[in-house]
């Protein structure tokens, strides 16, 4: 990128001096109704309506720019507001899903003891076992 900007900028640069050397003439410059007056020469008043023009063209460029760029501003805020809520939505359903699965624990903590007991009422003792097989 480095080597396009200097092949950009040589040339302009030489067409300038090589405007300025041949352009040395002198020409006087008022503006009406003020008495003052300046005598420049010319390669200097064209290169300062250059200059001028480019000033302005940037500044009405950037001006009619700005309603963008407040937009952007505006959606900026909103995206971090945004992904503010979102963040704290995640921290939420973390801390809910962390609740449901200590609940979950407790539940079958707590219904442990009563499924070993059910299970202890329903084992039928070996000799029914044995009785019902002999019959």
């Amino acid at each position: 990128m480095r080597y396009l900007s200097w092949i950009i900028t040589i040339p302009i640069a030489l067409v300038i001096v090589s405007f300025a050397v041949s352009n040395r003439d002198p020409v006087e410059l008022a503006l009406w109704p003020l008495p003052f007056s300046i005598t420049v020469p010319i390669y200097v008043a064209a290169l300062t309506a250059l200059v001028l023009g480019f000033l302005a063209g940037g500044f009405v460029a950037w001006s009619a720019d700005r309603k963008h760029r407040v937009a952007a501003r505006v959606r900026g805020r909103k995206a971090a507001q945004l992904e503010r809520e979102l963040s704290r939505e995640r921290e939420e359903r973390t801390a809910a899903e962390k609740r449901v699965a200590e609940a979950a624990q407790r539940l079958a903590a707590s219904n442990a003891p009563m499924l070993t007991s059910d299970a202890a009422a329903r084992r039928v003792p070996m000799s029914q076992i044995e009785t019902a097989r002999a019959q």
